[in-house]
C-alpha cells in the first residue's frame, strides 16, 4: 500500500527531525504554561501532574482536574488534561470538546496541544503529528509535553519513536516517565532494558506500590510468572486497596495456564475493588477469555454477552462492537462468526460514546475478522475485497493501528494465494499480533528463511498478553513448539486460531 506507507514514513522523518532540531531550537527551562483565570485552579493542574507524573495517582490526579475545571470553567488546559488521564470514555470525550471550546483562552502553545488532540481525534494524523512536533521542538525538556508526546506515541504502537523522545528529553527525576520507558522497552521485547527502568523505579519511590505492581506486569510479559506474582503482592503488602495488583494476579494466573484460580482472583477483585467503567470492562474481558483458554465457548459466550449488553445499556457503541468482534473470533462454527460481526458492524453505526478515531480503528479490526473468516471458509473473493476495503481505511487515515490491520489482512491473504515474499513485507507490520506473527513464521519458513522463523517462533512462543488473540494463538503454539513430538517439525507448527468447522 503506497499511500499508507508513504504516510508512515513522512511521520517518522518528521519527528525525527523535529527531536533532532529541539534541543537547538529550544531553551532548557521552558515550560508549558497553564493559563487560567483562577491561581488556584492552575495551581491544582500542575499537582494533578505531580500526582500523576512523579506519584502515578491516576484516581487522585484526575479528581483534582475535576475540581480545577469547576474553579475556572474556561481553564481549556485543565480541561484538555482531564480528557487524556480520564477513565470513562464519555467524561474522555465531553472534557476534550470543552478543551476545543475554550481555546481562544489558553496560550498559543497551549492551542497547540488541544489542536493537536482535537486532529488525532477528527483523524487527521498528519496535522496532529506536525502540530505534536511544534510542541516538542518549543519545549523538548518539559516534563508535560515529555509526557504527552512518549504517551500519544506509545498508543499509536511508534515504542521506538517514544523512547527517543524520552532520552533525548535528558529527564530522569519523572517516576512517571522511568514507569513509561519500562513499558516501552518491553513492548520492543527488550527486557533487560525493561527490568533496568523498573529497578529504577522502586529506587525512586521505593514506598509507593505502583513500582511493585510494574515491575510485576514487566515480569508477566517476560513469561516470568511466580516472579511476576510475588511482586504483585508485594504491592498489595504496602497498599491493601491497590486494586491493579489483585488483577494483575489473576491475569498471571490466566497466563499460566491455570483459570479455576484466575477466575477466583478476578472475583475477589470485582468485590473488593469497584473500578471506573473502563477500567471495569477491561478486566472483566481478561475474565471472559479465561473460558476460551479452556476451549469452554458456551462459558465464554454468556461472559462476553453479559460484556455487550452491559455496553448496549450505556451507549458504549466501541466497546459493545468491539465485544461482538471477539466472539466470532473463537466461535467453532462459521455462521455464528459471521453473526457476531454483523452485530459488531450494528453496534458501530451507532457511534455513540466514542471518538471518531476509535469508531474507525474499531471498524478496521472487525474488516480484518471478516478477512480472516472469509480465508477460513475458501471465499477468496470476499477477503481480497475486505482487504481493498482496508486499503482504502489505511490511505484515508495514516493510522498505525488501523495500518496494523490492514497488514494483517493483506499478509493473511497474500499467504493464502502463496505470494510468500508478499506476506512477509506486510506481516512484518503487524509483528505484535499473535495471529500475524503465526503466519510470518509459516511464510519465513516457505521463502527458506530459516533463520527469522525460528526468531519469530521465539517471540510468538513468548507473548504474555491477557489478550483474546494471545489466548486463541500462543497455548496452543507454545505447547507444540516444545514438544519435540508434535506434527512431525516442532519449528514449523501452525495453529488454526479460528476453530471453524
Amino acid at each position: 500500500m503506497l499511500a499508507g506507507n508513504a504516510i508512515k514514513k513522512i511521520v517518522l522523518v518528521g519527528l525525527g527531525l523535529a527531536c533532532v532540531a529541539s534541543a537547538a531550537l529550544a531553551q532548557e527551562t521552558a515550560v508549558l504554561p497553564f493559563t487560567s483565570k483562577s491561581p488556584a485552579a492552575r495551581r491544582m493542574a500542575e499537582d494533578s501532574l505531580t500526582e500523576y507524573l512523579d506519584h502515578v495517582q491516576q484516581p487522585e490526579a484526575i479528581a483534582t482536574l475535576r475540581k480545577a475545571v469547576k474553579l475556572d470553567p474556561e481553564f481549556a488546559m485543565g480541561h484538555e488534561l482531564l480528557a487524556q488521564i480520564s477513565l470513562d470514555s464519555a467524561e474522555q470525550i465531553a472534557e476534550q470538546r470543552k478543551a476545543f471550546l475554550n481555546r481562544r483562552h489558553a496560550s498559543a502553545s497551549e492551542q497547540l496541544v488541544i489542536e493537536w488532540y482535537q486532529d488525532a481525534m477528527d483523524d487527521k494524523l498528519i496535522s496532529a503529528i506536525t502540530k505534536m512536533n511544534d510542541l516538542l521542538r518549543q519545549y523538548p525538556h518539559d516534563k508535560s509535553v515529555v509526557w504527552m508526546t512518549s504517551w500519544w506515541l506509545m498508543t499509536q504502537a511508534q515504542f521506538e519513536r517514544a523512547v527517543a523522545v524520552y532520552e533525548r528529553s535528558g529527564i530522569t527525576d519523572s517516576p512517571g516517565l522511568i514507569n513509561n520507558m519500562g513499558y516501552n522497552n518491553a513492548s520492543l521485547h527488550r527486557f533487560d532494558e525493561a527490568f533496568a527502568f523498573m529497578k529504577k523505579y522502586v529506587a525512586a519511590i521505593p514506598g509507593d506500590p505502583n513500582p511493585q505492581d510494574s515491575y510485576a506486569e514487566i515480569l508477566r510479559l517476560a513469561g516470568q510468572f511466580d516472579k511476576s506474582i510475588e511482586h504483585y503482592r508485594a504491592a498489595l503488602a504496602i497498599d491493601p486497596k491497590f486494586y491493579s495488583s489483585q488483577y494483575g494476579i489473576a491475569d498471571t494466573y490466566s497466563l499460566k495456564g491455570d483459570q479455576v484460580q484466575a477466575r477466583k482472583e478476578y472475583e475477589i477483585a470485582f468485590k473488593n475493588f469497584p473500578l471506573a467503567e473502563l477500567q471495569q470492562i477491561m478486566w472483566q474481558t481478561r475474565r471472559a477469555a479465561t473460558y476460551v483458554r479452556e476451549a469452554d465457548y458456551k462459558g465464554a459466550d454468556k461472559a462476553f454477552q453479559a460484556l455487550a449488553n452491559y455496553a448496549h445499556a450505556r451507549n458504549i457503541s466501541q466497546i459493545e462492537a468491539d465485544t461482538y468482534r471477539q466472539m466470532a473470533m473463537y466461535q467453532p462454527n462459521t455462521k455464528q462468526a459471521l453473526m457476531y460481526l454483523n452485530r459488531a458492524d450494528a453496534a458501530l453505526a451507532e457511534g455513540k460514546n466514542a471518538m471518531k478515531t476509535a469508531i474507525q480503528q474499531e471498524s478496521a479490526q472487525i474488516q480484518r475478522a471478516r478477512v480472516e473468516l472469509a480465508l477460513q471458509t475458501g471465499q477468496m473473493a470476499t477477503a481480497h475485497a475486505g482487504v481493498e476495503r482496508l486499503t482504502k481505511m489505511a490511505d484515508s487515515s495514516g493510522d498505525k493501528l488501523i495500518e496494523q490491520a490492514y497488514h494483517g489482512a493483506a499478509g493473511a491473504v497474500a499467504f493464502a494465494d502463496r505470494k510468500y515474499d508478499d506476506a512477509v513485507s506486510f506481516l512484518e507490520e503487524d509483528i505484535n499480533n499473535p495471529l500475524s506473527l503465526q503466519l510470518l513464521k509459516d511464510a519465513y519458513m516457505k521463502t527458506g528463511n530459516k533463520s527469522a522463523a525460528k526468531r519469530t517462533s521465539d517471540i510468538l512462543a513468548g507473548l504474555n498478553e491477557p489478550t483474546l488473540e494471545q489466548a486463541l494463538v500462543v497455548p496452543a503454539f507454545r505447547k507444540c513448539y516444545q514438544d519435540a513430538a508434535c506434527s512431525g517439525n516442532v519449528k514449523n507448527v501452525s495453529v488454526d486460531h479460528m476453530h471453524m468447522q
